[in-house]
């Protein structure tokens, strides 16, 4: 089997922006959200161990969320 990459788990940003920027009482643009989200999509990917007790989709999630929030934020100073 091969190993997952970004293509594989987008779904994971995608949704987690959206619901993120729901979340807010204000309008939030989805774009910035989504290329930190895609970062540390790619990141969790690379540095995720398999003998790590998180299963994979998990680490994602966990980084995509952190990295998002962040932007929120800073960007936004909530």
């Amino acid at each position: 089997m091969s190993s997952p990459n970004v293509d594989d788990m987008f779904g994971i940003v995608t949704s987690t922006a959206y619901w993120m920027a729901k979340q807010l009482p204000y309008r939030v643009p989805r774009a910035p959200l989504i290329r930190a989200g895609a970062t540390a999509l790619a990141d969790a990917i690379a540095t995720h161990d398999p003998t790590m007790p998180v299963g994979l989709e998990t680490w994602c999630r966990e980084h995509v969320r952190r990295a998002i929030r962040e932007v929120i934020a800073g960007r936004f100073e909530v």
